[in-house]
């Protein structure tokens, strides 16, 4: 291991660290200002796919640009150096696979089947075109995000489980194992992000190359590669991850890392023409069903309660990478992944349940660790109408006088009407005295809601003492990012 080698494995060993890091200042509920989101600002791909889904680009997504200039420079340094689950699986491999040189020498050799990831990718972005963003779902920062987010800390001691938790662990887990079989399987075949990296790295200054007459074809190089170079044939830059193992293989010293080495052009991935026009066809045709298959576009969804600062549902579903960090972040566990309640487009997106935790009154979390600007950020004094403005509201609760213990039962509770955090308090109690079964009267105190006053925080219904469904329960309507989900509509919806 020559030197070059510790330097990469000591930045991959930092930003693996720092990412599990900042992940975990999240699920402690850390107040700081530390850059939570840094490596999603950075991903070029959730920056291409929401300029075309939403037409915008999110200021924090400009830095995507500075990695795009990095490749074009160094080539997929990022895949080699930087990305959290290249070195899980890099780590993987080489803890679960120890093999033989000509066993390495197999698994290594470049196959047809990895320009899959191009296919991934020109269906990701296509789909985003026609107005549906599901990037997240394969990127691989969301990947790890997800999969840590949902799946090992809920593990934890005083973790909570997610709904749909292990779909995202199972994924993550999948990937990591698999670099048992082939190294680095995901980043060879699959992955978008590392695709696309690809495209700008077939242009880049700085290459792996062969110098003089030295090399004797003894193949030692291909043994450690990461990727499916093979630098002993043609140069496949675009597949290259900089790793630069294959330098201090080379017993001739006949490979250098160097800046614009004389090299034919790098062959592109033969793709075939019918199969990328096949690919582009049937994302256009898939993604307006994405659209339709439920969710909340164009409709209101009664439990699609989106967190405070959400836009609306279209840009929102445009903007949305689905990498949990919102869910991470929530204090109380009211963020959860929607599994139905979106639709299939809606996937792991974000949602409010009440149930499982409250939106705390003046907490602004998830809008300030939000990578895209699907969860724009806000104030405390902003959300909570103390700046003098209308407060953001979420949704509205609604009284289940079937299941309320003073209106069904005729047992005292007032928890929802102590629990209500609004100035005035949305939940006021109506006095009332009825007869019991034995003629006794009884003096009664009834929640009832003020609309206008409540903001859809879910605290009461979190809080009720009636097992399973609450007897108060929040939906979406009167929520501020909607303006025709309203109690009594005006309008018809277009």
């Amino acid at each position: 291991m020559n030197w070059t080698q510790r330097i990469r494995i000591l930045y991959q060993s930092v930003f693996l660290a720092l990412f599990l890091a900042l992940l975990g200042r999240l699920a402690a509920g850390d107040p700081s200002d530390l850059p939570f989101a840094a490596l999603h600002h950075l991903d070029p791909l959730s920056a291409i796919g929401i300029v075309l889904a939403d037409g915008t680009l999110p200021q924090a997504l400009v830095w995507a640009l500075a990695l795009i200039l990095l490749t074009l420079v160094f080539g997929r340094a990022f895949c080699g150096w930087i990305c959290p689950l290249g070195t899980l699986q890099q780590f993987a491999s080489w803890l679960l696979s120890p093999r033989t040189s000509r066993e390495s020498l197999t698994v290594n050799r470049w196959r047809a089947w990895y320009t899959t990831k191009y296919l991934v990718l020109t269906a990701l972005l296509v789909a985003a075109l026609a107005g549906t963003l599901q990037s997240g779902l394969l990127d691989p920062l969301s990947v790890t995000a997800r999969g840590l987010a949902a799946g090992l800390w809920p593990s934890l001691p005083g973790g909570r489980p997610v709904p749909g938790g292990w779909l995202a662990a199972l994924l993550l887990l999948a990937i990591v194992i698999a670099s048992r079989f082939i190294p680095r399987l995901f980043c060879r075949a699959f992955c978008p992000l590392g695709a696309l990296l690809g495209v700008f790295a077939r242009f880049a200054l700085f290459r792996i190359a062969r110098q003089g007459d030295g090399c004797t074809s003894c193949r030692l190089c291909t043994f450690a590669c990461q990727g499916g170079d093979e630098p002993l044939g043609e140069h496949r830059v675009a597949e290259c991850h900089v790793c630069l193992n294959c330098l201090p293989r080379c017993p001739e010293d006949a490979l250098s890392y160097t800046f614009l080495p004389a090299l034919p052009a790098p062959p592109k991935p033969d793709l075939g023409r019918r199969v990328m026009i096949g690919t582009a066809l049937s994302s256009l045709a898939i993604a307006p069903l994405l659209r339709a298959a439920g969710g909340g576009r164009d409709t209101a969804h009664p439990r699609l309660i989106r967190p405070p600062g959400a836009l609306s549902e279209n840009e929102f579903l445009a903007r949305c990478v689905k990498c949990s960090l919102c869910q991470q972040t929530c204090p109380t566990g009211a963020i959860q992944p929607a599994l139905a309640e979106a639709g299939v487009e809606g996937f792991w997106t974000p949602v409010v349940v009440p149930r499982r935790g409250w939106c705390e009154f003046a907490c602004t979390r998830c809008g300030e660790v939000c990578p895209t600007g699907a969860i724009g950020p806000l104030l405390p004094a902003r959300k909570t109408g103390y700046d003098g403005g209308e407060p953001v509201r979420i949704g509205t609760a609604f009284v289940d006088r079937g299941r309320c213990l003073p209106w069904a039962m005729h047992t005292p509770c007032i928890v929802c009407e102590e629990m209500c955090p609004t100035d005035p308090k949305a939940i006021w109690l109506e006095v009332a005295e009825e007869p019991g079964r034995n003629g006794a009267p009884l003096r009664l105190q009834r929640p009832r809601i003020e609309p206008a006053a409540c903001v859809g925080c879910g605290i009461c219904e979190t809080k009720c003492p009636v097992g399973e469904e609450a007897a108060i329960r929040v939906f979406a309507v009167g929520e501020s990012r909607d303006p025709l989900n309203r109690m009594v509509q005006t309008a018809p919806r277009t």
